[in-house]
């Protein structure tokens, strides 16, 4: 019986099988054979996997181009089997680094050789071609909401600068704060994740998932939003974050690949019902704003405030409204003196910020005073200084000297403790030292060596050499 000759490929077919082959060749990476979903990185598949998956989204997408067992076999020989330099129509080698790069259209970016897997991916309503903007119902939202127009002013920019600029990272971020529920903080947090959209943004509890080890598929998003944040002053956990919101490049790691420092573009917006007294004195990287109002759930104007927030939640069903939305932010013009990239604190502190630090500091400066006057001591190390509000007054305070000032204490520097160079230390009000002794009123002169050379000066303390 005389061999079948193999069934030859009509045009038609080759273009069935390159179109095909351009439109899911960039949807798959593969490594060390295994192949991995552009959406689910964390899930290897097998072969068999990839080419189900390829078949039901061409079902699903494209039900009515005709398949065969010829272009069927074609398409996976041409994805995964052919060598060839046809970057669009092959399944590339991951390198295991996952990027986020708004505005680049391939879900792949090659480089040396091997691809990142970009997370980025346009919202859906930006294809809508909607050309008229308009703030609508939101407008009327922020205007309840942030009841302070340099507050809301502030937000709104930074808002629009982060979308104007989608490809970079603002170096502050919103700290909206409410000590009532119902504020509407769920809801701006929607608002966000429409703007930037819903693939582009990940909501999380507190921080635990954005300091933990294996933090990628936060870190390579763009819209992060912590809700009931809570940090502890000092912690890994604090200066984490700190460097997340402020340094365009930091360490990612994915579990079962090796860490590595790649650049973030991540926008950060965090919520609490709790005043955030934990932030040191003169923090630049939040914008702490008071969204407390008589809308609030058990307010004033709850049940007028309550039917706002829905008409928000309509307004937001249609990605029409979103894109609307979207155009009258990237057309607003940012004012003069608006700047993403540094929060001056002197002409942009909020009144709750005014009124945190103000406790705070003087909480710490009352509690020091106390201290220092219970212990009877006259001078004081400033490495002493440091490491006792350190521990015993859950400051983090790399810089006694503005504490001390207002303790009316002065310093100057002394040798003492056998050591051949001087030393900074502090010396209490009405008293002063002079060739190496103490003097004051009703005081003994005393060299200051001998004395320190006692217990430390809160008991416990020791003396820093």
């Amino acid at each position: 019986m005389a061999n079948k000759k193999p069934t030859v490929p009509t045009t038609e077919d080759i273009q069935h099988v390159k179109f095909l082959a351009a439109t899911y060749g960039n949807q798959i990476v593969r490594r060390d054979n295994k192949f991995y979903d552009i959406e689910h990185l964390g899930t290897p598949l097998s072969r068999v996997d990839v080419e189900m998956k390829i078949l039901n989204l061409i079902a699903e997408e494209h039900p009515n181009l005709p398949l065969n067992t010829g272009i069927i076999k074609s398409l996976f020989k041409l994805l995964i089997d052919t060598r060839h330099t046809d970057r669009a129509r092959s399944f590339q080698v991951w390198s295991g680094a996952t990027i986020c790069e708004p505005g680049n259209p391939n879900r792949i970016v090659m480089k040396r050789g091997t691809v990142s897997a970009d997370t980025w991916s346009e919202p859906e309503y930006r294809s809508l071609k909607v050309n008229s903007a308009d703030l609508d119902v939101v407008g009327e939202f922020f205007d309840q909401f942030v009841q302070n127009e340099q507050d809301r002013g502030a937000f709104l920019n930074w808002t629009a600068w982060s979308l104007q600029n989608e490809g970079d990272k603002p170096a502050w971020a919103p700290f909206l704060y409410s000590r009532g529920k119902g504020t509407g903080k769920s809801t701006t947090a929607r608002i966000l994740i429409e703007l930037f959209g819903v693939r582009n943004s990940v909501t999380q509890n507190n921080i635990s998932k954005l300091t933990q080890q294996f933090n990628a598929t936060v870190l390579t998003s763009k819209l992060v939003i912590c809700e009931e944040t809570q940090i502890k002053p000092g912690s890994t956990q604090a200066n984490a974050i700190k460097t997340f919101i402020t340094d365009p490049h930091v360490l990612i790691e994915r579990k079962d690949l090796e860490a590595e420092r790649a650049k973030q573009c991540c926008c950060f917006l965090f919520t609490s019902n709790y005043a955030p007294t934990w932030m040191e004195e003169g923090e630049r990287r939040y914008l702490v704003i008071d969204v407390n109002h008589d809308g609030r759930s058990g307010g004033l104007r709850a049940n007028e405030f309550s039917s706002l927030v829905g008409r928000v939640h309509e307004f937001l069903d249609e990605p029409a409204n979103v894109a609307r939305l979207y155009n009258a932010l990237m057309q607003g013009e940012l004012p003069e003196g608006f700047n993403a990239k540094s929060l001056n604190i002197a002409d942009h502190q909020t009144p709750i910020m005014k009124r945190l630090q103000q406790a705070s500091r003087q909480t710490i400066v009352d509690q020091l005073g106390e201290l220092l006057n219970a212990s009877g001591l006259v001078v004081l190390p400033e490495a002493d200084v440091v490491e006792f509000v350190r521990k015993n007054l859950n400051a983090n305070m790399n810089q006694p000297k503005h504490l001390m000032d207002d303790l009316e204490w002065e310093k100057t520097k002394v040798k003492w403790g056998g050591k051949d160079f001087a030393r900074a230390i502090w010396v209490k009000p009405g008293y002063w030292i002079e060739r190496g002794k103490i003097y004051g009123p009703d005081f003994e002169p005393v060299r200051v060596s001998d004395y320190l050379d006692r217990d430390g000066p809160f008991g416990e303390v020791e003396i820093i050499e």
